[in-house]
């Protein structure tokens, strides 16, 4: 019977992680994060070259592995790569996330896990993100896995599951640099556990963590995984050694980075209560909430019967220092609170075992249980809502610094200007702007054969089409004058793009409008 309901938590789950991530990949206008690894990934797919920078785009598993979507869809080049290629990495990632949290049933029972993985399926934040093309759910999904094959090896000792975690922990420092907050805090909850269980004659057993020789074969195996990518797979030795030098860079970026300066609540405000203009309001507090209630019964060990005292403690302890952190840092992207959130979302299913057993009425039972599935429904219409109706909306607090929709009209403008010159795709396109004020151009543009990009007016203008950021408007308007046709697109918020057409190929266009 006990295998039926796993089973059964399995399909429903899956289900619904599927559900809420695949549909319409490719509707939502690209970030600038996004076309940014896109194009970094475009010259892996063509040229098969991947140099590891130690200064922007992470690290190299996202890019590597988009490889194999590309392979089976027949993409062999940037142009030919859709969006839903490229996002269908974070959504199988994101469904092996809900997947890994059953490995933790001996641990957690069935209740609890089930509990996790339909919070993390419906998660409005897991969701939005497991649709994105950028490391972070990647990261999410190799840290469960380290966490889940250390638990396994915990059980059994076995040298299979510390081949498996050494991989694992070589897969989040191939990911993303900010994989060492996760290695610091679970080495330090694996102490604190160790040290609060100690005195615990019922749950604690005098015996090592890890066999002597196992470490290094975990070292060595973690080591090997993040050489191969780093390095990738052999042909950039210096890779490696930047993959540690970045850390100057990141240190630096994470606490002089005013544009992305946030104050300690930022996350916490967002999961329990947001509210932007005449929007809806979005709030995870459901996750938040059984997740106190989780670490309060780790800590108390009250409703825990049945779960492993160790692993709730260290989950618990995991993500408090997890969440602490990152509430710190002043750096702070939307993105990143996943990295805690998952701690969260594993937590709360405990919390929610814990509150049943808590309470001592068959009738205050339920009515917390109905409690709780009317606030699992509104986060499953939550996720619905971010992803297919205010998936560019500024409202939505899981959009940052988004692309608008104007983007696309813009590329839809490029494409149809194209079709009516005998130059077609290889019509000259001029864009005038900062180098971070025309992402994500490059990503709409790339089946354009001739775009040129300046930071400063070029000393010629003779483009069919012209882009240009606002503060180079008043010397590009002394140029075109009355030879081209002048409209105004909205790239993201506070970002402006004039698109200067000129005459011929507008009135062409306009008169194939009538």
């Amino acid at each position: 019977m006990k295998r039926i309901i796993v089973i059964s938590g399995i399909l429903t789950a899956v289900a619904g992680t599927l559900f809420l991530r695949l549909p319409l990949l490719s509707e939502r206008p690209m970030h600038t994060d996004e076309a940014v690894h896109a194009v970094k990934f475009g010259q892996l797919l063509e040229k098969s070259y991947y140099v590891y920078d130690p200064f922007e785009y992470h690290g190299p598993t996202l890019n590597y592995f988009t490889l194999i979507p590309a392979y089976f869809m027949g993409e062999k080049t940037l142009a030919q790569t859709t969006e839903s290629t490229l996002r269908i990495v974070p959504v199988i990632f994101g469904v092996g996330v809900v997947l890994l949290i059953f490995l933790l049933v001996d641990g957690l029972g069935t209740a609890a896990v089930i509990s996790a993985a339909l919070l993390a399926a419906i998660s409005p934040a897991m969701v939005f993100y497991s649709r994105y093309y950028i490391q972070e759910m990647l990261l999410v999904f190799f840290t469960l896995a380290a966490m889940v094959f250390g638990w396994r090896y915990s059980r059994s000792r076995k040298l299979l599951w510390i081949i498996l975690l050494g991989i694992a922990l070589g897969l989040m420092h191939a990911t993303k640099e900010t994989s060492i907050i996760a290695f610091g805090c679970m080495l330090l909850a694996l102490l604190v556990t160790r040290l609060i269980t100690s005195g615990d004659s019922a749950t604690f057993q005098q015996r090592a963590i890890i066999k002597f020789w196992h470490l290094p074969v975990a070292l060595l195996a973690a080591a090997t995984v993040s050489v191969i990518f780093y390095s990738s797979f052999f042909t950039n030795p210096h890779g490696m050694w930047d993959s540690i030098a970045t850390y100057s860079n990141y240190f630096q970026r994470a606490n002089d980075h005013a544009r992305h300066n946030h104050p300690w609540y930022y996350y916490l405000r967002m999961l329990l209560f947001f509210h932007n203009g005449p929007g809806p309001w979005w709030s995870e507090a459901l996750i938040v909430l059984l997740a106190l209630a989780g670490f309060i019964a780790a800590v108390s060990r009250k409703g825990l019967a049945g779960i492993n005292i160790k692993l709730a403690r260290f989950l618990a302890f995991y993500t408090l220092f997890m969440t602490l952190i990152y509430s710190l840092i002043p750096y702070k992207t939307p993105w990143s609170m996943l990295s805690f959130l998952l701690g969260m979302i594993v937590l709360a299913g405990v919390g929610m075992v814990a509150l049943v057993r808590w309470l001592r009425f068959p009738v205050v039972r339920v009515m917390l249980m109905v409690l709780i599935i009317a606030a699992g429904v509104n986060l499953l219409q939550q996720s619905y809502r971010a992803n297919y109706k205010f998936y560019a909306d500024q409202r939505n607090p899981y959009v940052y610094a988004h692309s608008t929709t104007d983007v696309l009209r813009l590329a839809r403008r490029c494409d149809n200007i194209a079709q009516l010159s005998p130059e077609g795709r290889s019509i000259l396109i001029e864009i005038i702007s900062a180098p971070t004020d025309y992402w994500p151009l490059p990503w709409y543009l790339r089946s354009f054969t001739r775009v040129g990009y300046w930071t400063e007016m070029p000393s010629t203008l003779d483009a069919p089409i012209i882009i240009a950021s606002q503060a180079f408007q008043p010397a590009l308007e002394k140029y075109v004058q009355d030879g081209y046709h002048k409209e105004y697109f909205g790239l993201r918020p506070a970002v402006i793009l004039s698109a200067y057409i000129r005459n011929d190929l507008w009135t062409a266009f306009m008169a194939q409008q009538k």
